[in-house]
């Protein structure tokens, strides 16, 4: 196995390259949007992303239940978007705490949903991914969607995810991106979630 420290350290870096892609990607010019993290935009998030300027790509994946979800099946909802290993023993874990945080944060009432994408496609099961969710005690609308290595590969490229398997571990971006009810791009987070910043972001969404 990597040695934790250089496993976050790659990690973050990625978060950081890619928080840094995404503002290029995401961000009209300066004169015409808000500055992230503004009280003028309502979010508190690493990267704001403008209203209905960036459909969320979509997808169709089978969940831990075998069903289909796609972010059009989910229209209506937000929509917390991350990638991760069920057998990760590095940031995967720490994120999925901190997801749990937000989720006993926002209750019952509040209409979001919990998508996770594997990076692992040759080792995530239904299995190990209900032990994982129990584990770190994951409530409401959640969903852990895999494929083929091809399916995949293709989410995480339309969501700019670096993804390297190796024989010793599997290195990926760790990011969260939030979807809004209309399905737009509206927020990213990098490694390190703030439990009460995501909830707040979310409730701003749902509103």
């Amino acid at each position: 196995m990597l040695k934790p420290i250089t496993f976050v350290s790659i990690s973050l870096g990625a978060a950081v390259l890619l928080l840094a892609l995404l503002a290029v990607r995401w961000f009209a010019p300066p004169a015409a949007s808000q500055p992230p993290g503004s009280a003028a935009t309502g979010f508190v998030a690493d990267i704001v992303i403008p209203p209905n300027t960036s459909p969320a790509p979509d997808f169709t994946l089978r969940d831990q239940n075998n069903q289909p979800v796609s972010i059009t099946t989910v229209r209506g909802r937000v929509v917390a978007l991350t990638f991760l290993d069920s057998h990760c023993k590095q940031l995967c874990p720490l994120e999925a705490d901190q997801l749990a945080q937000v989720q006993r944060s926002l209750g019952k009432n509040v209409p979001v949903s919990v998508l996770v994408v594997s990076v692992a496609p040759a080792t995530d099961t239904p299995e190990s991914e209900r032990a994982f969710a129990a584990e770190h005690h994951w409530t409401g609308d959640w969903h852990w969607l895999t494929g083929t290595q091809a399916q995949l590969a293709a989410v995480w490229k339309d969501y700019s995810i670096a993804v390297q398997i190796t024989p010793e571990d599997i290195i990926h971006s760790s990011v969260l991106y939030l979807i809004d009810r209309g399905g737009y791009e509206r927020a990213g987070f990098a490694a390190g979630l703030v439990p009460d910043v995501v909830a707040r972001d979310i409730r701003f969404l749902a509103a």
